[in-house]
């Protein structure tokens, strides 16, 4: 039998492993901060979070809180799906997110979009879905185009 989280009702074997390079990214998803890594000396910014910068390889990363801002780069509809929770919500929109902070790209789902809606150029803002006391998920909404979140 699978276990769920007490207060999401998501299967835990779903919810993340934080391990210790994503440690400061998930405590900013938790407290609804996009937190993304920053090279010191390249300034290029990353994500996943990593110990080497992966545009240029060095070591000096830092975190920032990124403005949660972005535009889709590519998507795709998952039309069907065999695994719970997913087989429920197809179909649904996975985008590759452009962050407004250089170098950063983000794969996450946009639940309140309808595939014939999605638009490749589309600005988008990120959202977090809590799944445990340790990782909320991150999501992308519809943002106007001065990047206010859309009604």
């Amino acid at each position: 039998m699978r276990k769920e989280s007490p207060d999401t009702g998501i299967p835990k074997y779903l919810i993340p492993r934080v391990t210790p390079e994503a440690t400061e990214f998930f405590a900013g998803t938790v407290r609804g901060e996009l937190r993304v890594q920053r090279c010191a000396d390249c300034g290029q910014h990353h994500h996943y979070p990593r110990v080497l910068c992966p545009h240029c390889g060095s070591e000096h990363l830092e975190w920032v809180t990124a403005n949660g801002l972005g535009t889709v780069h590519s998507f795709t509809v998952i039309r069907q799906h065999g695994i719970p929770p997913f087989k429920e919500q197809a179909p649904y929109l996975v985008a590759l997110v452009d962050l407004d902070e250089a170098g950063a790209r983000f794969l996450a789902q946009l639940p309140n979009v309808a595939p014939e809606d999605a638009r490749i150029g589309m600005r988008v803002r990120a959202t977090f879905r809590p799944a445990s006391d340790e990782v909320a998920f991150v999501d992308f909404d519809p943002a106007d185009p001065s990047g206010v979140a859309a009604p």
